[in-house]
Formats: structure tokens, sequence, C-alpha cells
């Protein structure tokens, strides 16, 4: 006993799409096109201020973590366990933003140097005489014991605070280029 099959049948093209040629524009179709910001793309590599300053300012976080580790009075300054692992992640950050873009790097400028900043003149605010317990320990005219006897803040910390919130503003507000020479 034979099956009868069924003769095969050629597929038509769907009826709402054209076979061949351009589809038609309605009046009422609306086309977007989107142009790249053309700072990020000409030079992504550029060297700029900002990103100088995250770079220098990363090295010199991770530089000041790690020997902090071992000095714990460097500069003064009151530099605990969590003092350190503080500057550690705030330079790896820095350093990951340099290298990033110049926009992140100017927000993370931005963001860092009002962090440092606002630490640093709530430091002088809420700091009294008192006798510190990490890093230097001395008697200190602006001690701010954030957590006592795990964060502490004195003057020397306040300055460099300071210090580093103008050089990470600066390094956000100025749009300096660094224009590469090529060798003859």
């Amino acid at each position: 006993m034979e099956l009868e099959r069924e003769p095969r049948r050629k597929p038509t093209p769907p009826k709402s799409t054209p076979a061949r040629g351009p589809t038609p524009v309605s009046p009422t179709t609306v086309t977007r096109t989107y142009t790249a910001p053309t700072e990020e793309l000409a030079m992504p590599n550029e060297r700029t201020y900002a990103r100088e300053v995250c770079v220098i300012q990363g090295i010199l976080f991770l530089t000041i973590g790690l020997i902090g580790f071992v000095v714990t009075d460097l500069f003064s300054a009151h530099l605990s366990a969590s003092h350190n692992s503080i500057h550690l992640a705030s330079g790896a950050l820095a350093l990951w933003f340099g290298f990033d873009s110049e926009r992140s790097a100017r927000i993370y400028s931005f963001a860092f140097g009002a962090v440092y900043g606002t630490l640093a003149l709530l430091g002088f605010a809420l700091g009294k005489t008192a006798m510190a317990t990490v890093g230097h320990v001395a008697e200190d005219r602006f001690l701010w014991k954030l957590i006592p006897g795990v964060l502490e803040f004195g003057t020397a910390d306040h300055i460099i605070h300071i210090l580093i919130a103008s050089a990470f503003i600066l390094g956000a507000a100025l749009k300096i280029k660094r224009v590469k020479r090529m060798k003859v």
C-alpha cells in the first residue's frame, strides 16, 4: 500500500512587504541619528590634566597606603590600618578612573576633591585638643576621633586632605590637554 504525497507548494512572499526595492517612507516616519561626542572619540588616550592628576594621586595614595602600615606617623599623620586601607582603595579608584577616560577622571576628581575637602573642613570644625591613640601619638589641637582608636584625623591629616582636595578639584576644573610631540 502506497501513501499518497501532497504536491509541494512554492513559498509566497509576505504581502505586507514588497519583494524588491526600497522601503517606502511615510510622511510620519521619524528617523533619528546619533552623533557621538567627538572629544572622546578623537583621541581616547590623549593626556589631559584630570587624567594625569588621577594617575599621580593614585600612585601616591597606593604608596602612602603601603608605607603607612610600616610607618604610622608619616608626615605627622595618624595612619592606622583602616586609614591605610582607605588610601589603598582611593588610590586604586584614582588609577582606574585616570586610565579610563577624560570624563570619568573629571567626575572622580570632582567627587573625591569634594569628599577630601569636606573631610578636612569637618576635621577642623569638629576636632578638639586631645591625645591621639593611633598614628602620631601626641597631643593635637584639632584631633577628630571619627572612630576612636581606629580612625582618627589630626591637624596634619586635615592639611594633607586640603592639599589632596585642591589637586583633585583643580585637575577636574582645568581643561588642559597635553600635545604629543613627534620626534623628527
